[in-house]
């Protein structure tokens, strides 16, 4: 068992990295409910295990390529803009429809499946998630040659640990959407994208001048 406590503390650390996923998850909870929130973070699972995937069958040379190549921060930047200015400009477009945050049980999550989408396509553009896999996989998959399949439980018990603190999350700010207003979830939305989208422009810039 102890070989696993590290997967717990790396399950703490992916969970709390504060990038677009974070904050997604926690705008979705507030203005769209708990399922919605949940298969959101479900769709987060599924492009972990893509990464882990590409991290198990591809360490060091992918490792290499990503650090020595400013192509990737530029592409990672380039997606991670486009969706947030594609949210913000949907916003925009729509800032009197307000009632579309209506807090009613019987409407939350109407499209758990886009949800599940919508959380797997904003991970699998953060190429940083990517590099976390690779360097879990170098670091600690050399001690798991013998029983391989131990790599694999090493990645589960990470992706539970991570799966079940965002379910905390999930619960903590549902516990304040009783107190905020359509103006207030609103406006998260709008920093919450506008954060990726920041984040975006910062790849773009590291990509063209690195």
């Amino acid at each position: 068992m102890t070989d696993f406590l590290p997967a717990i503390f790396l399950g703490i650390i992916l969970s709390f990295t504060i990038g677009p996923v974070f904050f997604t998850i926690l705008e979705i909870s507030v203005s769209k409910g708990f399922k919605a929130a949940v298969f959101f973070n479900i769709g987060v699972v599924f492009s972990e295990i893509v990464f882990f995937g590409i991290a198990y069958a591809s360490t060091s040379s992918l490792l290499v390529s990503i650090q020595e190549n400013p192509s990737w921060k530029l592409l990672g930047g380039v997606l991670l803009s486009f969706y947030a200015g594609i949210t913000l400009l949907g916003m925009y477009q729509n800032k009197e429809e307000t009632n579309q945050y209506v807090f009613d049980p019987s409407s939350e999550s109407p499209n758990l499946i886009k949800n599940i989408i919508k959380g797997f396509l904003l991970n699998i553009i953060n190429f940083a998630v990517l590099v976390f896999w690779i360097l879990v996989v170098a670091n600690y998959g050399p001690g798991f040659q013998e029983t391989e399949y131990k790599m694999v439980m090493f990645f589960l018990v990470i992706v539970g640990t991570y799966f079940s603190i965002d379910l905390g999350k999930i619960y903590l700010a549902q516990q304040l959407k009783s107190s905020l207003t359509k103006d207030i979830i609103v406006k998260i939305k709008l920093a919450v994208n506008t954060i990726i989208l920041i984040i975006g422009i910062v790849l773009i810039f590291k990509g063209f001048f690195e």
